[in-house]
C-alpha cells in the first residue's frame, strides 16, 4: 500500500512541475486532454492485453504510475483554467465544486469497483472507467476553448497584414512559427511564486495536513478492525461517513469562502476553523474506550458515526485554499502555482503513509495516529498566517480573462 502511494503521489506531483508552467506556456485544453489521455489509455489497455503473470503486475504497476500523471498533471490545468473564466467572487464556489467532483468520482469509482469486480473480474472496471474518460477528453477538444487563446486570436486577426517574408528582407524581428517546444517552458516563473507570502503559507501546510488524511485513508480501517474490535464492515462505514461528511463541508465551506472573500479576516477564519476542530474527532476515535466506538455485535456506536461526521469539517478548507491560489496569482502563472502546490499535496500524501509507519515503530499506534492528526493544527498556524498577507496578494493578483458576471 506504501508502494503504491508513493508510484501514484509522488510521480504525478514530479510531472505536474512540468506540467504547470506548460499550462502558462500552451494551450490548455491541449495540455489538459494530453494528460488525460495518459491516464485512461493505459487503463483501457489494461483491460484488453495484460497477462495474469509477473508481466502483468508490472504493467498494472506502470498503469497506476500514468494514472497519478493523469490526475497530478490535470489539477493545474483545470484550476488555472477555472480562474481564467470565472472572477474572484467565484472562485471559492468553483474550486468546491471542481473538489467536489473529485470525491463523488472516487466514491463512486469504488462503489463500482467493488460490484463491478467480484462478477466480472478485475479488468473490467478499468474498462468502465477508462471508456467515458476517454470520451470526454475527446469531448472537451471539440467543444472548449482556452479563454487566452482566444484573446490570442482576436488579438491576431485586430492586427494590420504584414509580408512577413519582407519584413524579414528588411531586417525587422524574426518570424517563428508557434509550437510546442520544452525549450519554452519558463520554470524561472516557479521563483516568481515563492516570493508571494501567500502561495508560501499555502505550500508550507501541505505536508503536515495530509498526514493526518494519509492515516484515515490508510490505516484508520484496519485499526478500528484491530484495536477496536469493530467488523470490517462497519469501519468501511465509518470511513464512507467521514467521505460523505468531506464532501458535504467542502461545498458548504465553498459557498461560505465566496460569501466571505471581501472581508478577507473572516474569510481566513473560516478556512482555520476546520483544521482546529477536525483533530479533536479522530483523536477521540482513536483513544476512547473500545464500547464507545464499537458495541457487542462488533458495528460503530452511535458515537463513532458522529466523530467520523464532525471530522470531515477539514473541508471546509480545500476549496478556500485553491480560491486563494486562484486570487493572488496572474493568469500566466497559475499553472505553475497549481503545479507547485499539487507537489507539496502529493508528497504529503505520498510520504504521509512513510511518515506514519515509523511513528508507528517508534510510539506504537494508537500514540503515532495522536500526533499525525496534531499535524493539522500546523497546518491551521500556516493558514492563519494569511491574515497578514491576502488582502495585499489578492489585490495584486490577476483577474478572470473572459467577462464574466460577477455576483
Amino acid at each position: 500500500m506504501v508502494l503504491y502511494s508513493l508510484a501514484f503521489f509522488l510521480v504525478g506531483g514530479a510531472v505536474s512541475v512540468l506540467v504547470g508552467p506548460a499550462a502558462d506556456q500552451f494551450d490548455r485544453v491541449t495540455v489538459l486532454c494530453g494528460v488525460v489521455l495518459c491516464g485512461c489509455v493505459p487503463s483501457l489497455l489494461m483491460s484488453l492485453m495484460v497477462p495474469s503473470t509477473k508481466a502483468g503486475f508490472f504493467y498494472f504497476f506502470m498503469a497506476r504510475i500514468c494514472t497519478g500523471v493523469a490526475i497530478g498533471g490535470s489539477f493545474p490545468v483545470l484550476f488555472a483554467l477555472s480562474a481564467d473564466v470565472f472572477p474572484a467572487s467565484q472562485r471559492a464556489l468553483i474550486s468546491g465544486a471542481l473538489s467536489s467532483a473529485g470525491n463523488i468520482g472516487a466514491a463512486l469509482g469504488g462503489l463500482m469497483s467493488g460490484i463491478v469486480g467480484p462478477r466480472s473480474g478485475w479488468r473490467t472496471p478499468f474498462t468502465y472507467v477508462a471508456v467515458p474518460t476517454l470520451l470526454c477528453a475527446v469531448l472537451v477538444r471539440m467543444f472548449l476553448t482556452d479563454p487566452r487563446t482566444q484573446k490570442k486570436a482576436k488579438a491576431r486577426r485586430e492586427e494590420p497584414i504584414a509580408n512577413e517574408a519582407f519584413s524579414a528582407w528588411m531586417g525587422g524581428a524574426e518570424v517563428r512559427a508557434e509550437g510546442l517546444s520544452i525549450e519554452d517552458l519558463d520554470l524561472s516563473k516557479f521563483q516568481k511564486v515563492l516570493a508571494v507570502r501567500s502561495n508560501s503559507l499555502i505550500f508550507f501546510q501541505a505536508l503536515p495536513g495530509c498526514i493526518p488524511i494519509s492515516v484515515i485513508v490508510t490505516f484508520i480501517s484496519d485499526y478500528l478492525v484491530t484495536d477496536q474490535g469493530m467488523a470490517v464492515e462497519g469501519s468501511t462505514a465509518i470511513t464512507a461517513v467521514f467521505g460523505i461528511s468531506c464532501l458535504c463541508f467542502g461545498v458548504v465551506g465553498g459557498f461560505l469562502g465566496q460569501s466571505l472573500w471581501k472581508r478577507k479576516d473572516y474569510f481566513v477564519m473560516l478556512t482555520a476553523a476546520g483544521m482546529v476542530v477536525a483533530p479533536i474527532p479522530f483523536m477521540l476515535l482513536v483513544n476512547s474506550p473500545q464500547a464507545m466506538i464499537t458495541n457487542l455485535a462488533g458495528r460503530p456506536t452511535f458515537f463513532a458515526f458522529f466523530l467520523a461526521l464532525c471530522g470531515g469539517c477539514t473541508a471546509l478548507a480545500g476549496p478556500n485554499i485553491r480560491a486563494v491560489l486562484m486570487n493572488v496569482n496572474p493568469s500566466d502563472r497559475r499553472g505553475t502555482v497549481f503545479s507547485a502546490f499539487t507537489l507539496c499535496d502529493d508528497l504529503g500524501k505520498g510520504l504521509g503513509p512513510s511518515i506514519v509507519v515509523s511513528l508507528v515503530s517508534i510510539l506504537g499506534r494508537r500514540q503515532a495516529f495522536t500526533i499525525a492528526f496534531a499535524c493539522w493544527w500546523i497546518s491551521c498556524a500556516f493558514v492563519s498566517q494569511l491574515r497578514y498577507s491576502l488582502a495585499d496578494d489578492a489585490h495584486r493578483g490577476g483577474d478572470s480573462i473572459l467577462p464574466t458576471k460577477k455576483m
